[in-house]
């Protein structure tokens, strides 16, 4: 799902439980489990992926495309929601309990809109300890499908997310190449022969001159 709809599904979802209870404590838990949990993207993208340029668009273009080659995601699993239920079950945390609420609104909403751009179910990507026994190598765990390069601002890429390659597109970012493309085509197209009307395909011929009459 894209940044924009977990900000927005969290918002509605902390308003409703905030009305509901009344609870602060619960309420932040849930917004931390709900938007927050995708720290673990910086993490992978400054340990894991190495990369220096950490401007706010260039992280979110990186992602949004399919870019990243490793996908660690320490926050995001199985394991952790049931290990992190157990123990808000026995403290009796309200806010940890928030947190497991937010989180499994999260990782099925991850399932259903990002399992758009894979070719299989992405149920099993969530557990932890199937990314670690594919030593965490996006080729190894998910059928990709070409993702389109986002040439938006950032906003807009943050609430649309990503979205399908579109061949038809690349006329619209790459006007050079389409306009190469189309000389190309009238250059090998042959010329065809000019119409003639029916007047035209007779030879013109000259009047005869007017010979004086003899006397």
């Amino acid at each position: 799902m894209s940044p924009g709809g977990h900000l927005v599904t969290t918002v509605l979802a902390c308003g409703a439980v905030y009305g509901v209870t009344g609870s602060p404590s619960l309420t932040a838990g849930l917004a931390a489990g709900g938007f927050l949990i995708d720290v673990d993207h910086v993490v992978d993208y400054v340990l894991f992926e190495r990369h220096r340029r950490l401007s706010p668009g260039a992280f979110l273009r990186y992602y949004l495309e399919g870019r990243a080659k490793r996908l660690v995601l320490l926050l995001h699993s199985w394991e952790l929601l049931i290990l992190l239920a157990l123990v808000a079950s026995l403290t009796r945390s309200t806010l940890l309990w928030g947190y497991v609420l937010g989180m499994a609104l999260h990782l099925p909403l991850d399932v259903i809109f990002n399992g758009r751009f894979t070719g299989t179910s992405l149920v099993p990507f969530y557990s932890f300890a199937y990314r670690w026994r594919r030593s965490f190598l996006s080729s190894e765990m998910i059928e990709q499908k070409p993702l389109a390069r986002l040439h938006e601002g950032f906003w807009v890429a943050f609430f649309r997310g990503s979205r399908l390659r579109n061949p038809h597109i690349h006329t619209v970012h790459r006007p050079a190449l389409a306009q190469r493309v189309l000389r190309g085509l009238t250059a090998t197209t042959p010329a065809l022969p000019e119409a003639r009307s029916p007047a035209s395909s007779h030879p013109h011929q000259e009047p005869p001159e007017a010979r004086p009459k003899s006397s």
